[in-house]
């Protein structure tokens, strides 16, 4: 009996069915297990992947004995475990070998584990043997009640033991897949830097902190082998929430093009590793994607024209591609400094007055797509109008409104009744396609534009629009 994988089905399920695709296109592998006073009738085989545990397998006792075995399925490297319903578990890499022969104990797997068929998890099994006993002293140390000062030269003492067993594995084994991942555990070392004075002579602590965090941001994955693909398949402590943590964390203030820079340069780093080149371009396709940040969207963009347009992303459906491409040069036109095209509508019919953006010499151009039956908008248009009551001559701001749908006179009216003064046309006539131009799903959505029509802020929210003008004005708003 096998179990499917788990994959969770969004609107963007197609990356990870993107992902998923090399791991059902296996060969063959054959691993037993035996346990000696086996008492669970049912025994899984799983891994880590993405954050989570999958189940490959499952198998049911025959008299202590459990066969794993594929034609067709191919176990990639990375560290896989056994489980059962009662709580046991026990973890194993798969590395140099795709066919093992497992022996334990009921009482306790991982103190009674042993192996035939692969040295590299001979070895693993050896290092996590004597790493567990450590676990153990450190845990009876902690139930004990004794002097503080005691105590913690005990721990000391332990951890430097704990500590020098890894680095003595690293150091004999450099290449196992275990010291990959010992090393990507590791934190960053900080070299010792140059002191930086102040003009009055003492040492300039902000500009020495700049210093460290350019380091770290360009050192982060220093201990991390890129080449490695088994990493990709470990538990999320491993490399998992490393890597989420440089996207959400390290890379949260930076301009956009210093995001995409350290994009290419991590993916250009992953190039001896398929899995792991794709692994990370997916992810900061689908993380950019999804990324709400003004400006952020430029950085899809780029991931679709570098690597989705020239081929990089052969393992994705033709038609995951192509959908991601047409969005991407639909999105390109939005980008902030884009030059919106000029917009042209009449103020009821097309036999009405029309009124186009380019008319407005403004300093800034407020461009609102808003609909009369859009309950939201209902919300959001009477703040726009004191804002644009109490601003609009300080700013030099015009608002140019274009409703989307509905009735035009009930538009009109709502307009009258909340003070909307500024340029209301009905949007349902125009010089061309806005709807789709502007990729308008819901509304209200709000542009801020300069004279020429660039495009300086997009998608913000009524209460946004003095904060991000203040900021243009004062040269301090930059993506």
């Amino acid at each position: 009996m096998k179990t499917k994988n788990r994959i969770y089905r969004t609107p963007l399920y197609f990356f990870i069915i993107a992902l998923s695709f090399s791991q059902t296109a296996f060969c063959q592998y054959d691993i037993k297990l035996e346990i000696s006073n086996a008492k669970n009738d049912t025994i899984f085989l799983g891994y880590y992947y993405m954050g989570a545990t999958y189940a490959i397998d499952t198998c049911v006792n025959k008299k202590g004995k459990f066969q794993f075995q594929s034609k067709d399925k191919k176990l990639e490297d990375g560290i896989y475990f056994f489980s059962n319903n009662a709580g046991s578990f026990s973890e194993f890499i798969i590395s140099d070998s795709r066919k093992m022969t497992f022996k334990t104990k009921g009482e306790d797997w991982n103190k009674y584990m042993t192996v035939k068929g692969s040295e590299d998890e001979k070895v693993y099994l050896d290092y996590l043997q004597k790493s567990n006993v450590f676990t153990e002293q450190f845990k009876n140390l902690s139930n004990q009640t004794q002097d503080k000062v005691l105590y913690n030269q005990k721990l000391s003492a332990l951890k430097m033991q704990s500590d020098s067993l890894k680095e003595d594995f690293i150091s004999k084994y450099p290449q196992h897949f275990l010291s990959k991942v010992l090393n990507a555990s590791r934190p960053i070392v900080f070299p010792k830097f140059e002191n930086i004075y102040k003009a009055d002579g003492t040492i300039d602590s902000l500009a020495m902190q700049k210093v460290g965090w350019q380091y770290y941001k360009q050192h982060y994955f220093d201990n991390i082998d890129l080449s490695c693909s088994g990493l990709i398949r470990t538990p999320k402590e491993i490399f998992h929430n490393t890597f989420n943590n440089f996207w959400d964390n390290v890379m949260k203030y930076e301009k956009t093009d210093t995001i995409i820079k350290y994009a290419d340069s991590l993916i250009l780093a992953c190039k001896n590793s398929y899995e792991m080149e794709k692994y990370f371009i997916n992810d900061i396709a689908r993380r950019y994607l999804l990324d709400n940040v003004m400006g952020h969207d430029k950085i899809y963009v780029h991931m679709i024209d570098k690597y989705f347009k020239t081929g990089k992303v052969a393992w994705m459906h033709p038609s995951d591609i192509e959908m991601n491409i047409t969005r991407a040069d639909k999105w390109r036109n939005l980008l902030i400094g884009k030059i919106v095209p000029n917009l042209s509508c009449p103020e009821d019919d097309e036999k009405s007055k029309w009124h186009s953006l380019s008319d407005l010499q403004n300093r800034y151009k407020i461009l609102v797509f808003w609909s009369v039956e859009c309950g939201h908008c209902s919300v959001e248009m009477p703040k726009l109008a004191e804002w644009y009551k109490n601003n609009k001559d300080r700013y030099n701001a015009e608002i140019f409104a274009v409703h989307s749908e509905g009735d035009i006179n009930e538009m009109h009216a709502f307009a009258k009744k909340n003070n909307m003064s500024w340029i209301n046309v009905n949007g349902l006539y125009a010089n061309y396609d806005w709807h789709t131009y502007f990729d308008i799903e819901k509304t209200p959505v709000i542009y801020i534009l300069n004279k020429e029509n660039k495009i300086l802020a997009k998608n913000i929210s009524v209460e946004r629009i003095g904060d991000l003008i203040e900021f243009l004005e004062k040269g301090e708003f930059e993506l």
